[in-house]
């Protein structure tokens, strides 16, 4: 029996290495594809797909969704623009309303390319499913498929609500002649607070009106409540560059930092955590980074 009872142990032993080992296959694939979506985010400031992907994450927790949809959520988020590879760039900077028809015709094909990009492998399905449908809308309104309400996916009725937020808050404008304002650095982050006031409550505005119209009630009032907890908390604090080996989990990037070949390593307004920190000073030994960061402290 001891034997038996050694050799079951064995074996499951054996089946848990595997199960780690393809979640972190499973894992690398994501973040490759994620880097690969962001390359059509120069015209944001910060990483659009990296502030969806957090907060939708975020919302599906308050919501009390299981652990399998706020991971969904994550991946979703990271991913849902996946269809824009390849895409011109009046289909990346221009905003819906400035389109030309042809340009918005494409457009309304990234969720269907992202869904066949996606679909063919198994541990994506649901998540092929979700970036399908996050520009549906609860009336009907939204595209490919024109679905309602119950018919949508709720992890992508959450992306929807967290998608239209960022792209109204960190597009950025264009001048005339076409040419974009670069990122805009603040002294401190109630000069942001003051200056993001506008945009912030014109983005919350729209969707309060729209709610249990495009966008489901509960999510928007989760996230606007979210966004409000994490606007009060910024409060008064300040915005410097401080030396690589100072930086510390809880600060927040207050700038983008790529490579030399574009690759986005550190996006603006994501908060620092332990993980960060190993790769920005691997990156900084690389000769990729500047030896100051600028941060929110």
């Amino acid at each position: 029996m001891d034997a038996v009872e050694s050799r079951i142990n064995e074996l499951e032993e054996m089946v848990e290495d595997l199960g780690n080992q393809l979640a972190e296959s499973y894992f690398q694939v994501v973040k490759v594809l994620a880097r690969a979506v962001e390359t059509t985010e120069k015209f944001y400031d910060g990483s659009h797909s990296r502030f969806v992907s957090e907060k939708s994450a975020q919302v599906a927790q308050l919501l009390d969704m299981n652990d399998e949809d706020v991971m969904e959520a994550r991946i979703a988020g990271l991913l849902h623009d996946i269809g824009k590879l390849n895409f011109p760039e009046s289909c990346l900077y221009k905003f819906t309303s400035e389109m030309t028809e042809n340009e918005y015709t494409k457009y309304k094909q990234h969720p269907e390319l992202g869904y066949h990009i996606l679909e063919p492998y198994h541990l994506l399905s649901n998540i092929s499913e979700i970036i399908y449908q996050h520009h549906e809308r609860l009336d009907g309104s939204g595209f490919p498929k024109q679905l309602h309400r119950e018919a949508i996916h709720p992890v992508a009725k959450i992306i929807a609500v967290v998608d239209y937020f960022h792209n109204q808050m960190n597009k950025r404008q264009r001048a005339k002649g076409e040419n974009f304002n670069g990122a805009v650095q603040y002294s401190s982050t109630s000069s942001y607070l003051d200056t993001s006031r506008e945009r912030y409550t014109a983005a919350l505005n729209f969707m309060s009106r729209k709610s249990n119209i495009l966008y489901d009630q509960k999510i928007v009032d989760t996230f606007i409540q979210l966004m409000e907890d994490e606007r009060q908390s910024l409060g008064f604090r300040s915005v410097m560059r401080i030396p690589v080996n100072g930086i510390e989990p809880g600060m927040v990037f207050a700038d983008d930092y790529l490579t030399s070949y574009g690759m986005l390593i550190a996006a603006k307004g994501e908060v620092i955590t332990h993980e960060s920190m190993i790769a920005i000073k691997r990156f900084f030994e690389a000769e990729e980074l500047p030896s100051k960061i600028l941060v929110v402290k």
